[in-house]
């Protein structure tokens, strides 16, 4: 406990599993997907069926429902910490199309901060699918600076878009049928919208005040990891923002990126088959084939779902998975959840323009 200095009291969470963190989570154990595929674009998606918004709003409204639910189950408002002393770091991975007007004013995080009468620190993110995780990354460093309490974190997209399908399209990044991470007929990712936040906290301040905390985060790591934009051609600079995330410890889970395309799956999988002696007993997952590929909120979901396998104790699945041809010896925790004993996960996140990131997550033991 001494050397965590970062705890998580809250979880929002809006996905096409649905709004809220309890069903996220239980159809998500539950071996259940919200991919479809879709005629308009010929290619499978995920959208959140059960949030009804028109399109120039679903992002801010997804964000704001999501913000709340993390909010009231941190108790936040009534903390005693000053309003300046609550930070925001707010990720968008890219411009919102479905905006009708593009100025400042619009973006997600100045109308967050409008909404939410915010005061403190705050920070925009983009960093294609690794803004998610980042934002934690930078809420944890206004922390530990002296500039924040608690700092609200997360991001929202809303990328089912004809130009933003085309454009994956061309990259022949998304999937035909059922995505398949780490599959041998994977052949890509299914387009998702959603948002996710948690609250990051001092972790001392957060015990005084009697906070429930989901888990503390005891590493965090991110970096450059190809000079290739549209694909991985290494796992020895993944494997580099790995090891300085766990710091020699091994982790009981890994949320694996596992976008389902051919390069990132296998290249993942041998960094993370380089980083750890025992590799092999680490039960991996993605949840890419439930959930889509959120983009830029895909790794704030990654986070949230380790969290709750750590309070849980609950291994989600890697959906659609028959056999692979990566052949390393890794548990991909195929179709169904396991029971198992989780004190630490690691949650990956690696995003076109070779911006990577990883949060290492330990069970606090008071």
């Amino acid at each position: 406990m001494k050397d965590i200095k970062f705890g998580i009291t809250g979880i929002g969470i809006i996905s096409p599993l649905g709004s809220g963190k309890e069903i996220n989570w239980q159809r998500l154990i539950n071996s259940e997907s919200q991919v479809r595929y879709d005629k308009q674009y010929g290619v499978c998606t995920g959208s959140v069926r059960d949030f009804k918004m028109q399109d120039d709003m679903r992002q801010y409204e997804m964000a704001k429902k999501a913000i709340l639910e993390a909010m009231k189950e941190a108790d936040i408002r009534n903390s005693g910490y000053k309003e300046k002393r609550i930070g925001f770091c707010i990720g968008e991975s890219k411009l919102n199309l479905f905006n009708k007007v593009f100025i400042f004013e619009n973006t997600l995080l100045e109308r967050l901060k409008k909404r939410f009468r915010s005061y403190g620190t705050t920070l925009a993110i983009s960093a294609a699918c690794a803004t998610g995780t980042l934002t934690i990354i930078e809420g944890c460093s206004f922390i530990e600076n002296g500039l924040c309490d608690a700092v609200i974190c997360g991001s929202a997209e809303t990328s089912i878009h004809p130009l933003y399908v085309s454009a994956f399209k061309n990259m022949n990044v998304l999937a035909k049928h059922n995505p398949n991470p780490f599959d041998e007929n994977r052949d890509g990712f299914a387009i998702a919208e959603g948002a996710c936040f948690v609250i990051v906290e001092d972790i001392k301040k957060a015990l005084r005040r009697g906070a429930k905390i989901y888990c503390g985060i005891k590493g965090f790591s991110s970096g450059i990891y190809s000079n290739d934009t549209l694909s991985l051609n290494s796992h020895r600079k993944i494997k580099d923002i790995i090891k300085r995330a766990a710091n020699s410890e091994t982790p009981d889970y890994i949320h694996m990126h596992g976008s389902g395309t051919k390069l990132n799956d296998y290249y993942e999988s041998m960094a993370v088959a380089k980083s750890f002696e025992n590799a092999d007993k680490i039960s991996l997952s993605s949840t890419k084939a439930a959930t889509g590929h959120m983009l830029g909120v895909s790794g704030m979901a990654g986070a949230v779902f380790s969290m709750l396998a750590i309070k849980n104790n609950i291994v989600p699945p890697t959906l659609n998975f028959k056999q692979t041809d990566i052949n390393l010896g890794l548990d991909y925790t195929p179709n169904k959840s396991k029971k198992k004993i989780i004190d630490s996960a690691l949650s990956l996140s690696f995003g076109f323009g070779g911006q990577g990131s990883a949060l290492f997550l330990k069970k606090l033991k008071l």
